[in-house]
């Protein structure tokens, strides 16, 4: 059996500068109250800020993780008693607002933390989970100003997808930045994001940030290469995924024929000026968007991709999908549409996964989407 040890190191060692820089502030002794962890999806960061908490709290050493002192053990199945993971969760079923829905907290989060214990590149994602809900902030203010007992560690508090403390009108973000103001002794809170711009100016400037790049495409390939897919796909979803481990996992689990034929299928229906696929599309996915979000992005983001590489194409640059039967028809599109605002394209299709999570009319998103796509094709 491989040790925790060496699975977690696989991840330090891949991000090596990155965490070059957590060991510098452990080991300086002058920790902050506040890091914003911030760079592209799929790169690691949340793993990083997790191992980053257990270095602060290890009682053997400073500049590395020792895994067998108690504090470490405890940090395993994430359940140590000074650490806070807060995630976005969906509004309680009651809507209550006292202080005994800050306690509220869903099975399936339980099961969330589980799983990311054991791969630190899961991704924790909550059904109906849109925000930051502001009780999630005062139930934190209530344990970290109670637990204040500098002999047992040090208070970390770990907020995954905090630009979500911003949405709507922002009151979680608001209710944190009274904690950023008047931080209690002790504890340091990690904020993790793929969107610092989303994120309020007063939030970020009472952070130190630290900037984490993607993952080296040969660590990719390695990992897709252990859960035995043969190479030259491994090598396709490498370059299509671009140092983003989430989306080299999610592409690893559909064959990549069947990745090009959803591909071929929808670059037609969105390309060709055909009102009765049009309305089949339409229908579809805003079926889809409701019963299967992640299936629904994972289409979306796909044909994003294709638009990608029609854009690299048009450069004169190789493409993702220049050795596979998608190429002649990125070929294709690039002599029929070429004063094409391929740009913009990616953008409107970009505006549809993120809305998705804003409960919003996905039917009319759709047919804009359709508008914009044709209005793009000739400009």
């Amino acid at each position: 059996m491989v040790s925790e040890k060496i699975v977690n190191n696989s991840l330090l060692s891949a991000q090596k500068s990155s965490w070059d820089i957590f060991v510098r502030i452990s080991s300086s002794k002058n920790i902050g109250n506040a890091y914003l962890i911030s760079g592209p999806k799929g790169s690691g960061k949340e793993g990083l800020a997790i191992k980053f908490a257990q270095l602060l709290n290890c009682s053997s050493s400073d500049i590395e993780i020792c895994y067998t002192c108690e504090s470490c053990i405890r940090f395993k199945n994430l359940q140590h008693e000074r650490l806070n993971i807060i995630v976005p969760l969906p509004a309680p079923k009651n809507n209550k607002t006292d202080d005994n829905s800050n306690h509220y907290i869903p099975d399936d989060y339980i099961d969330a933390i589980k799983k990311k214990s054991l791969d630190p590149f899961y991704k924790i994602t909550i059904p109906k989970a849109n925000r930051i809900l502001i009780n999630s902030i005062r139930g934190l203010r209530k344990t970290l100003y109670f637990n204040q007992d500098e002999n047992n560690g040090r208070n970390i508090v770990i907020i995954f997808d905090s630009e979500l403390l911003c949405f709507g009108q922002g009151e979680s973000g608001n209710a944190l930045l009274k904690v950023l103001e008047e931080p209690p002794d002790h504890t340091t809170l990690i904020l993790v994001t793929d969107y610092k711009k989303m994120l309020f100016q007063t939030i970020v400037s009472r952070c130190q940030t630290v900037n984490i790049p993607g993952l080296p495409n040969d660590f990719v390939f390695d990992w897709l290469m252990n859960r035995n897919i043969e190479k030259k796909d491994a090598n396709l979803l490498v370059s299509i995924s671009r140092g983003n481990l989430h989306q080299a996992r999610s592409l690893s689990e559909h064959p990549v024929n069947t990745i090009i034929n959803i591909i071929e299928k929808l670059s037609n229906t969105l390309i060709n000026n055909n009102p009765q696929q049009w309305r089949s599309f339409t229908d579809y996915y805003s079926r889809l968007s409701g019963s299967d979000q992640q299936k629904f992005i994972y289409h979306l983001n796909l044909i994003s991709l294709w638009f990608k590489s029609v854009l690299l194409n048009r450069q004169g640059l190789n493409s993702d999908f220049d050795n596979t039967t998608l190429h002649p028809q990125i070929v294709s599109f690039n002599q029929n549409y070429p004063r094409a605002n391929v740009y913009e394209i990616i953008l409107s299709i970009e505006d549809v996964m993120r809305s998705i999570s804003q409960n919003l009319y996905m039917p009319l998103i759709l047919i804009n989407l359709i508008l914009d796509i044709q209005k793009h094709l000739d400009e």
